[in-house]
């Protein structure tokens, strides 16, 4: 089976990784040209706040139904069997809508609760389960492959002893971002393993072979990833997917996250990903990248509970700048930690951060005139989504659609200017000067 771990990217031009390279109002995230939003949103016409974070969630805000027609408009314009979409601030949910149907051909209409698979979005999410585990002591980002996986010492390369988890989650490995050599991407998908072994033998094959460039490059490889969630698997003794539920999903309420392709078999219960407006993919094998590459991109949420670890990350941000963390499962992540996860990683290369493209944006400015963003997109080339949050300006917009391609890419984008449009024009920002 061909590999399907490639992002698809909100770009003219595909870039191999899960970092958005939107155009339109959004643009290139590692350039900082100052875009214009489109006529449309310059002047969004007025809407009420929600009476509540949740209020959009039961029935129709003004707000929610607003978003709602804006997305059955961009849906329509490019093809797509549903587009979702929602706005996070550091208190939670302010806004969710979707449109559509959950497979085409079929009469059952997306729900602003339904399931999206966020493909690399995941990434954000294993390096905050890697703070976490700094944070109690179990991991330290200066932990060295050697270190971590002492039992590979008689297979790993020599090039990849000092790599450290900080330099995984921030793709300056040296690891390589094809796995098709010595078949290792086939095997992937034999059935006579569990996961954990699965991503230990993934660890030492690709460890085995040497490093493609010199740490300090850029190059986005979902193998990172993975070899970094062997590593917890290695330290806790438990697979990836147990901490990610008991340390991060439980913890925030992420009731509907899970791992995999949404839905249940024979069931048109939940959304599912197609290859064509027209061809749904169905559940099963296929339906998704191999489980291995778990760490890399399979979880799946409702974009509500998405949310929830967004707004984790606005709220992170928020502590940070008065010098204060922020607790998860009676566990402190420190204002230092916070600011590591979003800060570009020194080198040769892209603006990126742990799971983060990182940049500025004038719509993204707060209150002290910073105008920072961070960013990514997932794509199994199946599914689409992208969030952009503005730390500084405490909120963020998800956009979702349950197929790949250019064609969602560009919904993708529409979509999140519209979000940023509805947003800003309820939510006007005064900036103060520094």
């Amino acid at each position: 089976m061909a590999q399907i771990g490639r992002d698809v990217h909100l770009s003219s031009v595909v870039i191999a990784g899960g970092v958005v390279a939107a155009i339109g109002i959004l643009s290139d995230p590692f350039a900082f040209a100052d875009m214009s939003m489109p006529a449309v949103l310059m002047q969004p016409a007025a809407v009420a706040s929600p009476s509540s974070p949740r209020a959009s969630a039961i029935g129709l805000s003004a707000p929610a139904a607003k978003l709602e027609a804006e997305l059955e408009k961009i849906r329509q314009k490019h093809g797509l069997p549903a587009l979702a979409g929602a706005v996070v601030t550091t208190e939670g949910l302010w806004t969710v809508a979707a449109s559509g149907v959950r497979v085409a051909g079929r009469e059952e209409k997306v729900t602003a609760g339904d399931l999206f698979h966020l493909g690399s979005c995941t990434k954000a999410m294993t390096a905050t389960l890697c703070a976490i585990l700094v944070e109690e002591g179990v991991l330290r980002w200066d932990t060295t492959l050697a270190e971590a996986l002492p039992a590979l010492k008689g297979t790993m390369h020599e090039g990849y002893r000092g790599i450290t988890m900080a330099e995984l989650l921030t793709q300056r490995s040296g690891v390589p971002a094809d796995m098709n050599r010595d078949g290792l991407w086939m095997k992937l998908w034999q059935d006579d393993a569990d996961v954990m072994t699965k991503r230990a033998e993934c660890t030492r094959t690709m460890l085995s072979w040497g490093p493609a460039h010199e740490k300090s490059k850029f190059e986005y490889s979902n193998a990172n990833f993975i070899i970094a969630g062997h590593v917890l698997e290695t330290l806790t003794g438990k697979s990836w997917e147990e901490p990610m539920r008991t340390k991060l999903f439980e913890p925030l309420g992420m009731s509907t996250a899970g791992f995999g392709a949404p839905g249940a078999e024979g069931k048109f219960d939940q959304p599912q990903g197609h290859r064509s407006p027209t061809q749904a993919v169905g559940l099963g094998r296929g339906s998704d990248n191999p489980p291995a590459l778990g760490p890399a991109g399979t979880v799946h949420a409702s974009l509500e509970d998405w949310g929830k670890f967004i707004s984790l990350h606005l709220r992170g941000e928020a502590a940070a700048r008065e010098g204060k963390g922020v607790a998860i499962a009676g566990v402190m992540i420190r204002p230092e930690t916070w600011r590591l996860m979003h800060t570009r990683a020194v080198g040769e290369g892209a603006d990126y951060a742990m799971g983060w493209g990182t940049g500025e944006r004038p719509w993204a400015q707060g209150v002290e005139g910073a105008k920072r963003v961070i960013t990514h997109s997932g794509s199994n080339t199946m599914w689409m989504c992208v969030v952009w949050a503005a730390p500084d300006a405490g909120f963020a917009v998800l956009s979702a659609t349950n197929i790949g391609g250019d064609a969602a890419a560009k919904a993708c984008d529409d979509a999140s200017g519209a979000l940023i449009g509805l947003y800003r024009s309820e939510q006007p920002v005064k900036p103060e000067k520094r």
